[in-house]
């Protein structure tokens, strides 16, 4: 699962989240970036995309306020993988503080069962799309609407 999170400047919170969760699950693909371009380009770090966005299986950002620049660049595409973590800046890169309220988003928001719900979904949804016409014929069956209508 490629995971997305967001803040602002990419500097602080979503940065330490990317590395912190990294560490504790390595069976999810971890990234980060800041919605803001100014404040991405002073501190010369890593300006989210539309290509990020579209690519992430799921998207945590740290207020309301990064949904609305989300919602105001794309539109409303990307909103059904968005989750907010309510998490203010006011922390600093690895501080212990800002680990302490990941560690309880991540518990709050029960990410793990979070995480296998959207694997599960998206393989269904592959398995939806990936049969072949040959495999939907074999299984269909005319409905009585169908046959009285013959």
């Amino acid at each position: 699962m490629k995971v997305l999170i967001l803040c602002t400047s990419n500097l602080n919170r979503s940065k330490t989240a990317e590395l912190h969760f990294r560490t504790k699950d390595a069976s999810h693909i971890y990234c980060s970036a800041g919605l803001s371009e100014k404040e991405c380009n002073r501190h010369k770090t890593t300006l989210c995309t539309e290509a990020m966005l579209e690519d992430a299986d799921i998207i945590f950002v740290m207020e309301d306020e990064h949904v609305k620049r989300i919602q105001q660049h794309t539109g409303e595409r990307f909103l059904d993988k968005v989750f907010i973590l309510n998490i203010p800046d006011v922390y600093k890169c690895g501080e212990d503080a800002l680990i302490e309220r990941l560690d309880a988003s991540w518990n709050e928001m029960q990410f793990e069962v979070l995480f296998a719900h959207i694997a599960s979904s998206s393989r269904a949804a592959r398995h939806l799309f990936d049969v072949s016409d040959e495999e939907l014929a074999a299984t269909y069956k005319p409905g009585d609407t169908e046959t009285k209508s013959r």
